[in-house]
């Protein structure tokens, strides 16, 4: 497997500048930038209505409510409010923007061009990752950097660790939809098989995973002689095998509960509390459920589904 640094950033620039060239993709990172800057604008509105309405008002309880709420709603509370979003859209955006990027051109007959220049296979996938990873990780961090004046302009309280964090995660997010795209992209025959396979993913992913889960758990669990803990620990580890629950779960940390709460938050409700009160009266998480292992879930989301696609595509009759 030759790969060749210079013949990556070159296919990686390329790469990036014919995507840009779209006028779908520019719409697209435009929409990014609009919507965080008109959520971070409609969140600083009505945090101020708020806090207007509770200064106005002669009820004693309503003006402690307020000076609480004043306390919880920060910038935080602002990025907990969009993560519901983010989890759809970011996954979606890299998947429509990387689908095509190796078995288009193989259709179009323009890869037996681009190998001939010569690039190898490898140099050319990772060349098409990263540039479709620069295409859709650019405008989410844009449309961040451009939501960031409008808390202390409004009085909200802005916490830069949080947000930083939290558009991170969010890029980080859209870089393991490209691999998983880009992957199933070289490893495809088809552009139409290729989009099956993806938005496949992106139903199990996002839809379909709390059922799935479930099922592989009480598989393991019939298989598996556990005590209490070690139950709840493999129901945990089972949900954040899905790149999208561990990005759900990841940002969840940035909020005042901490990483406890924000994992046992994939159970839900009182049967959540429930968990998180044994895991605490336990010690705590296991090693392989903290932040950074979750960093590294990610990850290995971004070098499996890239590696074993160009192993298939290496195998390829073109």
């Amino acid at each position: 497997m030759n790969v060749d640094p210079r013949s990556v950033r070159v296919v990686t620039e390329k790469d990036y500048r014919d995507a840009i060239r779209s006028r779908a993709l520019l719409l697209l990172g435009t929409v990014f930038v609009v919507f965080f800057a008109a959520a971070a604008f409609f969140f600083a509105d009505q945090f101020q209505q708020f806090l207007d309405n509770a200064a106005a008002s002669n009820n004693t309880t309503q003006r402690q409510a307020a000076r609480m709420a004043r306390e919880r709603l920060t910038s935080n509370a602002f990025l907990s409010s969009l993560t519901t979003i983010t989890r759809l859209l970011v996954p979606l955006t890299a998947i429509v923007v990387s689908y095509s990027a190796v078995v288009g051109e193989r259709e179009s007959g323009t890869l037996k061009l681009l190998l001939s220049l010569p690039h190898s296979r490898a140099s050319t996938v990772l060349g098409k990752f990263l540039g479709r990873s620069a295409v859709v990780t650019v405008p989410v961090l844009l449309g961040f950097l451009v939501a960031v004046p409008v808390f202390p302009l409004a009085g909200v309280p802005f916490k830069p660790l949080g947000f930083a964090g939290f558009a991170l995660a969010t890029a980080l997010l859209g870089v393991v939809f490209v691999a998983i795209s880009v992957g199933t992209s070289a490893a495809a025959p088809t552009s139409r098989r290729a989009v099956v396979v993806i938005v496949g993913l992106y139903a199990l992913f996002t839809l379909l995973w709390g059922q799935f889960s479930s099922a592989v758990f009480r598989q393991l669990s019939d298989l598996l002689d556990l005590s209490r803990v070690a139950s709840i620990e493999l129901f945990l580890l089972v949900r954040h095998l899905n790149p999208v629950r561990t990005y759900e779960s990841l940002v969840a940390s940035v909020g005042p509960s901490g990483e406890l709460a924000a994992r046992t938050s994939l159970i839900g409700g009182f049967n959540g509390q429930i968990a998180a009160q044994i895991l605490r009266q336990s010690g705590g998480l296991p090693v392989y459920l903290t932040d950074v292992a979750l960093v590294v879930y990610l990850l290995l989301w971004v070098v499996v589904p890239l590696g074993l696609g160009l192993l298939a595509f290496e195998r390829l009759d073109l």
